[in-house]
This record gives structure tokens, C-alpha cells and sequence, in this order.
């Protein structure tokens, strides 16, 4: 088994306009896919990182931009989402769960598929490590950053803001947690 600990970023509309297509309104368009590969030790034994070409929200959003430091002609570069994804999803290998900081990124992952008419059927299982955070460490039964996460168990983060730094800093985490209590919980 691999764990995918996955991280997304995201363009949204500067109006209240939404793009709608196959029957999903679109919210938040990614255009960064980044992760890192764990092995059943937690050893990272590869990452992924990749532009997303955006189709539905064209232009970054001037506050997405100063947040992410993603341009517009950085996007640009990228991958059609359908090309993206098909080859995010090949590198996941076989037999992946998906990690992820809250459960944002999983369902805007599935949503962006759903616009592009592809079929989420066999996404893997997904966790949320956020949720487990909060389980086994605060026990506030509330949503932490991750930074505060990473700050409160002594974690040296890297740069957040950036797909592939917040899927290695999720990983940090997600090494400071009883793992095994923590997927037997639940499931996003």
C-alpha cells in the first residue's frame, strides 16, 4: 500500500461567478496538484508536483496570487486538468489511500473531475489528517491550520502555500500520530 499525502491549490473566481458544467458548479478550480509518496513505514519514497492549465477561471485571482505566488502564466504552463489527473493517478501506483489536510482538497477533487465529465469511481479511499490531529492531540472537536498543527508539535515547516510543501508538511504530521488508531476512526 502507498499513502498519497496530497495537496491542491486552487484559482477561484474574483466575482461571484461560477462556472457550471456536467451539472457541477465550480467553486474553486485547481491548478496545482502536489504529493508525496509514503511507503507503509512512512518513508517517502517519491513526490509529484504539477500545474494545472485552468479552463474554467482562466486568470489568478489577484488575492489567490499574493497567498500562493502562483501567476497566471505559471498555470498557463500547465497540464489540461483531465491529462493532469490521469497522470497524478497513475503515479499514485497501485493500492493508494489518500492523506489530506481536511477534506477540502478530496471533495474539490472530485468536483473538478466531475466538471471535466470523468468518473471519480475509483478514486482511492481518503483520511483526513486534520480530523486525527485533532482526535489524538487538541481533542477540541474543531478544525486547526496546519501551521498551528506543525507548531504545536515542535514541526519545522516548509514554505506553505505551495501544493508539494503542504503534502511534505502534512506528512510531518501525519509522522506524529498514532496512524493506525487514526484510520481505523474513520473515512473521509
Amino acid at each position: 500500500m502507498n499513502y498519497i499525502v496530497m495537496d491542491l491549490e486552487f484559482n477561484y473566481p474574483a466575482t461571484r461567478y461560477r462556472s457550471e458544467q456536467n451539472g457541477i458548479r465550480l467553486s474553486q478550480e485547481i491548478v496545482e496538484i502536489g504529493a508525496v509518496k509514503l511507503n507503509e513505514a512512512l518513508e517517502q519514497t517519491d513526490h509529484f508536483c504539477m500545474f494545472v492549465k485552468p479552463e474554467a477561471y482562466p486568470r489568478m485571482n489577484r488575492e489567490i496570487q499574493e497567498l500562493t505566488e502562483i501567476t497566471t502564466e505559471m498555470i498557463h504552463s500547465g497540464k489540461p486538468f483531465p491529462e493532469a489527473v490521469r497522470q497524478f493517478l497513475s503515479w499514485c501506483g497501485e493500492d493508494p489511500v489518500f492523506i489530506t489536510w481536511s477534506d477540502n482538497d478530496i471533495i474539490s477533487l472530485e468536483d473538478n473531475m466531475l466538471y471535466h465529465g470523468m468518473d471519480i469511481g475509483d478514486l482511492p479511499r481518503c483520511f483526513d489528517i486534520q480530523l486525527m490531529f485533532d482526535d489524538q492531540i487538541t481533542q477540541e472537536g474543531r478544525d486547526f491550520a496546519l501551521s498551528y498543527a506543525m507548531w504545536n508539535m515542535g514541526i519545522r515547516p516548509a514554505p506553505s502555500h505551495d501544493a508539494l510543501n503542504d503534502a511534505i508538511n502534512t506528512a510531518e504530521v501525519m509522522r506524529h500520530l498514532d496512524l493506525s488508531e487514526g484510520l481505523e476512526g474513520y473515512e473521509v
